[in-house]
């Protein structure tokens, strides 16, 4: 009977591994039409995003209401009758018909003040869309990217379970020829199906994290996503006036003009409002004697003489709206600037980390994993030792994709921090490394 050295075990273990590296290969090829990059994620999440457009069309409403509020009030017009006797109410022949015009005037520059507050809020709403574009697209950034962990993640566990198959492979064949006991034969079946029952977890997480991709391009079905991950490399910010043109900000911003907007109004609520009055009259005679016509003009103003129970108050909480706007912008510049400092740390701390295991972790446990291997076959370890360096390696591998993926989302966050900042743009969004199969 025929029994293989430990060198075609070895020679055996290789090709399985290179042969289950091509057919996945073959089958991410034929996927490769239907797979969902993140670029056409974003341009679908932002295109049927219900949130933008709502912000959207607040702000084409308050424009056209700042037009509406600048304008005067209608005019009323009256007609009536006056002075009919009581024996003959008939006006063709008796009493006064009269036509009276009336039209109020703004109350100083108060239709001006109050069309600039509305084009503020008009403002407001379009920053609104333009912070909810900016969520919008760190959402499906971050969920894309977590669905790129676990579909690279379960297409290493597969890559490997053809190790692991090898690995029986060579148990068996070393313990026919006597050379080791059935506890390693055992031993390495249990690893096999542990990897299994580690798959089956891995492909429901995937699922799950497809399912909230999917939260963001609806209809669009995601069977795969693409594997590439181009690089990214945000700037060093030490500039809190980088934050500046931020949404937040600027809305922080807006809300103290639009205080500022109140002020005034309040202000003008001390001057006297104006109206114009215009009267023609008629007066029915007695027959045989002519009619006679009578025109009158007034002007109308109101007194306000007594302000500290209301125009006071109105100035007063004008003034605390304004200070709060203040305060406001302030804090939500350090929040920001907060924000930015940790994840400038959170994503340099990652890409050392990347750096690292590439340069020098995953050569290392593919050294040792090779090492335990041939010791195995020489009778100088024991199969614990193989089976322990193979998980490390798988392990090690796993974590890399994480910290590529992590690193990748530590970007997308700062893009929304900074999305003014020297940060490509959103279709050229660039994460950090490209995933590399051992």
């Amino acid at each position: 009977m025929f029994f293989p050295s430990r060198h075609r075990a070895a020679k055996v273990c290789s090709s399985l591994l290179l042969a289950g590296a091509v057919s996945m290969a073959q089958a991410e090829a034929l996927s490769l039409t239907a797979a969902l990059g993140l670029k056409e994620a974003e341009q679908i999440a932002l295109k049927q995003d219900a949130g933008v457009r709502s912000f959207q069309y607040q702000a084409k409403a308050l424009n056209e209401q700042a037009i509406a509020v600048s304008s005067w009030q209608d005019p009323k017009l009256s007609i009536g009758t006056m002075n009919l006797p009581g024996n003959n109410p008939d006006p063709l022949n008796k009493g006064m018909i009269e036509l009276k015009v009336e039209q109020m005037l703004p109350r100083g520059n108060s239709n001006q003040l109050q069309q600039r507050k509305t084009a503020l809020q008009s403002d407001l709403s379009e920053t609104a869309a333009d912070n909810r574009q900016l969520q919008v697209l760190q959402n499906v950034r971050l969920a894309w990217l977590d669905s790129w962990y676990w579909q690279q993640a379960l297409q290493q566990l597969k890559q490997d379970r053809y190790l692991f198959e090898s690995l029986v492979d060579v148990t068996e064949s070393m313990y026919s020829q006597g050379r080791k006991n059935q506890q390693d034969l055992y031993q390495a079946e249990v690893a096999l199906t542990r990897l299994d029952d580690r798959i089956v977890s891995f492909t429901t997480q995937g699922q799950q994290s497809i399912a909230q991709l999917q939260r963001w391009t609806g209809a669009r079905i995601v069977d795969a996503l693409t594997t590439k991950l181009p690089d990214i490399t945000p700037g060093t910010i030490n500039s809190i006036s980088l934050l500046q043109n931020h949404p937040q900000v600027i809305s922080a911003e807006l809300k103290i003009q639009q205080a500022e907007q109140d002020i005034a109004l309040a202000k003008e609520s001390y001057k006297p409002q104006f109206g114009i009055e215009l009267k023609y009259g008629r007066e029915q005679m007695s027959t045989g004697m002519d009619s006679r016509n009578r025109f009158s003009a007034m002007v109308m103003m109101d007194l306000p003489l007594f302000t500290d129970n209301r125009q006071d108050r109105q100035l007063s909480a004008s003034h605390y709206r304004k200070e709060a706007g203040i305060a406001l912008r302030e804090d939500t510049l350090r929040q920001l600037q907060g924000q930015l400092d940790t994840e400038q740390a959170r994503y340099q701390g990652l890409m050392e980390r990347v750096a690292l295991y590439r340069s020098q972790l995953l050569p290392q446990v593919q050294n040792q994993a090779e090492a335990a291997l041939s010791a195995y076959q020489s009778d100088a370890s024991s199969f614990s030792d193989v089976i322990q360096a193979y998980k490390a390696r798988l392990n090690m591998t796993i974590e890399y994709i994480r910290l590529q993926a992590d690193s990748c989302q530590s970007a997308a966050r700062l893009q929304y921090l900074l999305p003014a900042n020297d940060l490509p743009a959103n279709d050229d969004f660039q994460p950090a490394e490209q995933g590399e199969a051992l």
